[in-house]
């Protein structure tokens, strides 16, 4: 099992292979190598051990949804009948394909989830025929976004050096 994450040191070597990867994760190690400026078989060795270590969880495609045909972009605040069972309905709700997040929050509602749709009666139809049936949820509450400026996955990581520069003016 992977140690937790506020546990894991990354140096600057560590975060210029994440940011790479970030930005292009079919990149051959040689290529990568020559970017970053180190070793090919360090860089190999390095993106192992951050695969060993669980930053690294997969590599997937980034895939243009609208061009995918997924139009509608919204957000579902799930309410629900008791606290006690929110692990138990984000866990059922995590195994929604259609769901790309799953998030317990704070505040009026308990449970934030992210979804793409082609439309709004399939988000209806999600909302439902798969959400809404699921025991303990007492009521949804729909956002849609009608244009999005930015939509990224990727994490900023900043440089050891950057790190340093900010710990020295604190």
């Amino acid at each position: 099992m992977a140690p937790e994450s506020s546990k894991i040191k990354l140096d600057k070597l560590d975060k210029d292979i994440l940011n790479e990867l970030q930005k292009d994760a079919t990149v051959s190690y040689k290529d990568l190598s020559k970017k970053i400026g180190a070793a090919e078989s360090t860089v190999y060795d390095r993106t192992r051990r951050l695969r060993q270590l669980g930053i690294i969880k997969g590599i997937v495609p980034l895939l243009d949804a609208k061009k995918c045909g997924k139009l509608t972009t919204a957000w579902i605040r799930v309410s629900i009948d008791s606290i006690k069972d929110i692990g138990r309905i984000s866990k059922e709700l995590a195994m929604i394909d259609e769901l790309l997040e799953v998030h317990e929050i704070s505040g009026e509602w308990d449970i934030l989830v992210k979804t793409k749709v082609t439309d709004n009666e399939e988000l209806r139809n999600l909302e439902v025929e798969k959400i809404g049936p699921i025991k303990g949820i007492k009521g949804l509450y729909s956002l849609i976004a009608v244009r999005t400026e930015k939509e990224d996955i990727r994490i900023k990581l900043e440089s050891l050096e950057e790190q340093m520069a900010l710990n020295s003016n604190e």
